[in-house]
């Protein structure tokens, strides 16, 4: 099976460096379905699912956008932030959910940063969405 050299990278280091036969990321404008030998590419990334095909597995991974590159060596991801379905803390993505919604439901408080508090909330929201339907 084909494939083509897949490496990630978040704040933290050095996440991921495989070979993958088939990624699926959501860009601002499209969802891309990278396959080896894909035309050069730059694009940002959302906060989305994103999906790996290692060795006929597919893997689901929770994402907070960043940025995809593609050549002529393989893709490169440059994320915000990763995590793999089996990872994810239900619980834990329920009360940030809860948290980020109240910082943004009080007008009062001006020191709240709302776009931090927006951007939480969308992240709590796709690691529900995505635990919920693909488990």
């Amino acid at each position: 099976m084909a494939s083509f050299f897949l490496d990630i990278y978040t704040p933290f280091g050095h996440y991921l460096k495989t070979n993958a036969s088939f990624l699926e990321v959501q860009s601002e404008d499209y969802l891309l379905g990278i396959l080896p030998e894909h035309a050069p590419l730059v694009s940002s990334l959302v906060i989305s699912k994103m999906v790996i095909e290692i060795n006929a597995t597919r893997y689901i991974y929770a994402i907070g956008g960043g940025i995809i590159s593609i050549d002529k060596d393989g893709v490169t991801l440059l994320l915000d932030s990763i995590e793999r379905s089996d990872e994810i803390n239900l619980q834990r993505a329920l009360d940030a959910k809860m948290r980020a919604e109240q910082r943004l439901s009080d007008s009062s408080d001006k020191t709240i940063d709302k776009k931090r508090a927006e951007l939480a909330l969308a992240r709590a929201i796709n690691r529900i969405h995505l635990i919920q339907t693909d488990k």
